[in-house]
């Protein structure tokens, strides 16, 4: 059988980058140009590289294009699955911390990864996740209240992608993440109850619905053994 096209560009765009072609901070080529190449819409190309960001061979920066990443790290807390779900999976209770639930108005930054209007309300839900009771990530989550107008603190205390889909009746699609190693500033330490500054696995992350609306931006801070052996480094 015939591979289909989006997969032949993948695997193209794949080659580039493991042949060290294309090497850490270098742009590939642009939707434009791998369209014109291999004659198809610009559409089919988004597809192909879509599929590399989730793998983490890329990452996609508006105004500046596609740039290759360095060292190919991503978790495998599935975005439709969510941490419960997939902690659940590997044999850990889980539990949450939540922090704060509060209003907030959206910046420029905001505006710009959830794609609405600065100064729209956007519900910050700050909170530390625990596997078999212990603190092992500490995560900011930012959701539009136009499309969560009753949000409260029982949800956020449980799965909130169940919430999403199961009790507002929305399919999430995909997550887009940017990874990398950070050492923990106060607010981190202090969440995670680290008496020290430690090594820190930071996504930062956004969500999107089947609809391709964007749903939800957060920033996770993972840390300790046990959601490091979750990670995949290539």
């Amino acid at each position: 059988m015939k591979e289909p096209i989006y997969k032949v560009i993948e695997n193209y765009v794949r080659d580039l980058i493991n042949s060290d072609k294309l090497k850490e901070g270098d742009l590939i080529p642009s939707e434009k140009k791998l369209s014109e190449e291999f004659n198809v819409t610009r559409m089919t190309v988004r597809s192909a590289l879509n599929n590399l960001v989730k793998e983490g061979y890329i990452i996609r920066q508006r105004g500046i294009g596609s740039t290759v990443l360095g060292k190919r790290i991503y978790d495998n807390i599935s975005a439709i699955s969510g941490f419960t779900k997939e902690m659940n999976s590997k044999g850990y209770e889980v539990s949450n911390i939540l922090l704060g639930l509060q209003i907030v108005q959206a910046d420029e930054e905001l505006s710009e990864k959830l794609n609405i209007t600065i100064g729209e309300n956007v519900w910050e839900i700050k909170r530390v996740r625990l596997a078999d009771n212990e603190r092992v990530s500490y995560m900011i989550t930012y959701m539009p209240v136009k499309l969560f107008p009753n949000l409260n603190q029982s949800d956020c205390e449980g799965s909130l992608y169940s919430f999403v889909e199961e009790t507002c009746g929305f399919k999430i699609a995909m997550s887009e993440r940017e990874v990398q190693a950070i050492v923990s500033d106060e607010e981190i330490m202090e969440s995670l109850e680290l008496e020290q500054p430690e090594p820190i696995l930071y996504i930062s992350q956004i969500c999107r619905l089947q609809t391709s609306e964007i749903f939800e931006h957060s920033h996770t801070y993972h840390h300790g053994y046990t959601l490091t052996l979750n990670a995949v480094s290539e």
